[in-house]
């Protein structure tokens, strides 16, 4: 007889959730701090919480390449795109979205983009996220940061066209929920983004965090070489209250080669991001 173990139990969790998603075998969930997958693959555990919505089965969406399926499939989920104003929207579900062409040329291409952009108390910037790196900064580009270095041109690409985003300093970034424009903190029912240039498998992930900062678990993006990947994560409830986002296995920078870029080196996996979505930020109650 076959023996079950809890990573293929975590695999047989989302093959129903495939579908039209283009899921790779091993990309929904990794192992979190010494965990095994099984157990990342659900929120907390009792010891980390005693609430049992953080300990839900969430819905997880991966694809690699053509993602356009898997990415429908989680803004269905999510629900209606919301108006970017001020407030909560709605009384349940919705999401919003930030794909960067909303941020005006003074804040391109510059490595000093404000974290707080997007969580102004004024529309369109009234989207409820605020965006932080252990690096030295933030930056959007509208050249696929050949600002940095003219080698990733080649090598990166706008999903949405044509702003991208990355951390300076660092392949680490995070996002922090507020009901959009205050500062008052939120919690959502889920993440979702899209990376570009993928590719090695886990170098890019998402790990999901609950209201006292416990892990709800960490799900990686399948490898797609100069093409795009997308994971994003569904809970029932709102129960997300940070992101912290791995978008490669080094930072960007003027010496920094793509292990595509077979002309230069020493190369590390670099990874950019594009499209966020994510439901709704809402008080927490």
């Amino acid at each position: 007889m076959m023996k079950v173990t809890n990573e293929m139990i975590a695999i047989v969790a989302v093959i129903g959730l495939c579908g039209s998603v283009a899921c790779d075998r091993r990309s929904p969930v990794s192992p979190d701090e010494g965990r095994r997958a099984g157990a990342a693959s659900t929120a907390a555990s009792a010891s980390e919480s005693s609430n049992a919505s953080d300990r839900a089965q969430p819905s997880v969406f991966a694809a690699a390449c053509d993602i356009n399926p898997a990415l429908t499939d989680f803004r269905t989920a999510l629900g209606t795109l919301n108006p970017n104003v001020p407030g909560e929207v709605g009384d349940s579900g919705g999401r919003r979205e930030v794909n960067w062409d909303a941020v005006p040329p003074g804040f391109t291409n510059t490595l000093t983009f404000p974290g707080d952009f997007f969580n102004q108390n004024f529309s369109p910037r009234a989207r409820g996220v605020v965006f932080s790196t252990d690096g030295s900064g933030l930056s959007v580009s509208d050249n696929d940061f050949r600002f940095i270095n003219q080698t990733y041109d080649a090598q990166f690409n706008a999903f949405s066209p044509i702003r991208t985003f990355s951390a300076i300093g660092s392949a680490e970034s995070r996002v922090d929920f507020f009901v959009a424009g205050t500062q008052t903190p939120a919690r959502s029912t889920g993440f979702g983004v899209v990376f570009s240039d993928v590719d090695q498998m886990g170098s890019a992930s998402i790990k999901l965090l609950g209201a006292n900062g416990n892990s709800l678990g960490v799900y990686l993006a399948p490898a797609c070489a100069q093409g795009f990947s997308f994971v994003g994560v569904k809970f029932p409830s709102e129960i997300v209250a940070a992101v912290d986002i791995r978008s490669g296995h080094g930072p960007l920078g003027a010496d920094a080669a793509d292990v595509s870029d077979r002309d230069h080196g020493p190369a590390r996996d670099l990874v950019i991001m594009d499209d966020f979505v994510y439901g709704e930020p809402r008080a927490v109650r």
